[in-house]
């Protein structure tokens, strides 16, 4: 019971955070849960600032879930299940909302350096459900794809946190790049 307590009030905490990765390819181990804060920049021909909160719980062996909220404007929320696909890959599935409803899906492989610094990347992918309005006034619903390949470095400080630097580089026009930074903590 104190555990569903605990994931409820951090879901509550992190309804305002911004779609990335800030994650490494592997899951949360079974009833561990995460809590993180990341400042980030996106630009996309400005730039503009974000303060994203995740949350995670590992839900069994190999398989974990998550949430996010952007401080911005507009505000992100997002939510999504990963799952390991070996040692140090996983696949994150999901939906989001940033101005227009959207499905995530990341593919993220981790490259552990010594015990405590882990490079990771992989690739990552919206598909937007866009609104739009023509000259009548008819509204339409456009689907808008992007794509980044996204790089990080996970810091252990300690067995319950880690500091996380990421980049995420848009690959087509509609992507932003993003560069973030943050802590994150085990529980």
């Amino acid at each position: 019971m104190k555990k569903i307590f605990l994931i409820i009030v951090a879901i509550a905490f992190t309804a305002n955070v911004q779609a990335q990765v800030f994650n490494t390819g592997q899951t949360l181990k079974q009833g561990v849960f995460s809590l993180g804060v990341e400042p980030a920049v996106l630009v996309n021909g400005s730039e503009d600032f974000m303060l994203f909160a995740h949350a995670g719980y590992g839900v069994k062996s190999g398989v974990d879930m998550g949430v996010k909220y952007g401080f911005g404007n507009p505000h992100y929320f997002g939510a999504d299940l990963e799952f390991a696909l070996g040692k140090r890959v996983s696949l994150s599935v999901g939906a989001h909302n940033f101005s227009n409803f959207g499905l995530d899906g990341t593919l993220n492989f981790v490259i552990p350096i010594k015990s405590d610094l882990r490079l990771y990347g992989g690739f990552d992918t919206d598909m937007n459900f866009v609104k739009t309005t023509n000259n009548e006034g008819e509204e339409s619903t456009e689907l808008q794809s992007l794509f980044w390949i996204p790089v990080g470095l996970e810091v252990g400080l300690s067995n319950t946190m880690s500091l996380l630097f990421e980049s995420e580089i848009g690959l087509n026009d509609n992507a932003y790049h993003l560069f973030g930074g943050g802590l994150s903590f085990y529980f």
